[in-house]
């Protein structure tokens, strides 16, 4: 049972399951935020290791889908929200 959801407009949420240590960051670039091609969630994950702070986040990305985890929510939302402020930054570098 989902305890707890929160959706980004990027196409991510933050989600835990009851039982769950973790919290869970998932989904996959919304349209409007794709910046490039990606070559499946294992490239998606690889850029954002690249260019993001990743400090305490754990991955295990399968081909079709981003899956990252932390121990905190607030970890968790920092994490999609700083997503979020990198690729907003590199749309307006290219519009």
């Amino acid at each position: 049972m989902k305890i707890y959801n929160k959706p980004f407009p990027i196409g991510l949420s933050v989600c835990k399951y009851d039982g769950d240590k973790t919290y869970t960051i998932t989904g996959n670039l919304s349209k409007e935020y794709r910046i490039r091609d990606f070559d499946g969630a294992h490239d998606f994950e690889e850029y954002i290791q690249k260019h993001v702070n990743c400090k305490d986040i754990d991955f295990d990305s399968e081909y079709c889908q981003f899956f990252a985890y932390t121990k905190t929510k607030v970890r968790a939302e920092k994490f999609c929200k700083d997503i979020q402020k990198w690729i907003e930054g590199i749309k307006k570098l290219v519009d």
